[in-house]
């Protein structure tokens, strides 16, 4: 048995998984076993998990066929034996007191979750560029399910709840549920979603020691195929209503921060229709599927929006018009490819500023 059970799954990022394990191996926090799952890596990869392992006892390596990250993590959830569990992806790194300020709040508050800020990576012009995201208090505890469900919109618009690797899970909880990552592209919001359905506390702390490292090319944080976008987005929040369903949450403030999130999420599915390779015929089909969905004309509606670039976007497109549509998503996406360092400002800046609600 150990405290810990990292479990980090692996497919082709030689050029970045020393990097991670070392600060996995340097931190404070002593007492884990590192589950590293190698997900059928073409490169060197296995064999970089392979040296570490014959290096410290702690390091458990498994070699399975390419299935997906997913399928990767599920693996590592199988043999686990710490009593938290902690997903930390592969092209990652953690600052070295990271994993012990995880724990001493998971012991300290008793809670089944604990979740954290992270700070944002970007390369531009071959500079680093790093933009923290965080609360604005040192904890915030919620340790009964009325105060959680009341309370647990207010992470979604800063990405707290979209990935597993800013979390320690408590394992008896997980195994209890018989929680598993879905096998679907970005299950991590459906898995947390899953998690947070039955979960009796959480809390949230304000550190901010993991590095999500953002702009790696090739990566799936920054590859986007447009025609899935809008699908995965919209069945993630289907989830999401589900969830609340489920809960009975009928608050329209509640319920106004969500679909507010929903909208987001929307203009970030317009912006890469529009400066996608499609043809312009395909894209205004594209663009009019969604603006003719429901679930967006009620996001647009009822959303509130926090950010003020967000929010000024959003008036335009819910105008319903899909020339002037595909004109705003092409000129967010110009922005994006000639001047990185200020779109990168302004997304970090509407994820981390997002006052809750």
């Amino acid at each position: 048995m150990c405290k810990i059970s990292i479990i980090t799954p692996v497919y082709n990022v030689e050029k970045y998984l020393e990097k991670n394990i070392e600060s996995i191996l340097g931190q404070t926090f002593r007492d884990y076993e590192f589950i590293i799952v190698n997900d059928g890596s073409t490169d060197s990869s296995g064999e970089i998990a392979e040296k570490y392992a014959k290096k410290d006892n702690r390091i458990k390596v498994i070699n399975k066929e390419n299935g997906g990250a997913p399928s990767a993590r599920n693996e590592g959830i199988k043999i686990a034996k710490g009593d938290y569990l902690y997903f930390p992806d592969s092209d990652d790194w953690l600052e070295k007191d990271y994993l012990e300020n995880l724990y001493d709040a998971a012991v300290r508050t008793n809670v089944d979750l604990v979740i954290t800020g992270f700070k944002m990576e970007y390369y531009e012009g071959n500079k680093e560029v790093t933009y923290p995201v965080s609360i604005n208090s040192e904890i915030e505890i919620y340790n009964n399910k009325y105060d959680l469900r009341n309370n647990a919109h207010k992470y979604f618009d800063n990405m707290m709840w979209a990935v597993p690797w800013n979390k320690l899970y408590r394992a008896s909880y997980i195994k209890t549920y018989n929680l598993f990552f879905p096998n679907v592209k970005w299950d991590d919001l459906h898995f947390n979603m899953e998690c947070l359905k039955n979960i009796n506390s959480f809390a949230v702390i304000n550190n901010t020691g993991y590095r999500f490292f953002r702009s790696r090319p090739g990566s799936e944080s920054t590859i986007v195929f447009d025609e899935v976008l809008y699908k995965k987005r919209k069945a993630q929040f289907t989830h999401i209503l589900d969830v609340y369903d489920s809960w009975g949450i009928k608050d329209d403030n509640i319920l106004a921060v969500l679909y507010g999130y929903y909208a987001g999420r929307i203009i970030q599915c317009m912006q890469e229709v529009s400066i996608s390779n499609n043809t312009t015929k395909k894209k205004r089909e594209l663009l009019l599927e969604i603006m003719n969905d429901n679930l967006t004309k009620v996001a647009f509606k009822k959303g509130k929006i926090n950010s003020k670039l967000l929010l000024l976007v959003s008036k335009i497109m819910r105008l319903n018009r899909v020339n002037l549509n595909l004109l705003v998503g092409m000129s967010i996406g110009i922005v994006k490819e000639k001047n990185a360092r200020l779109f990168n400002y302004l997304k970090a800046t509407s994820v981390n500023k997002s006052k809750r609600s």
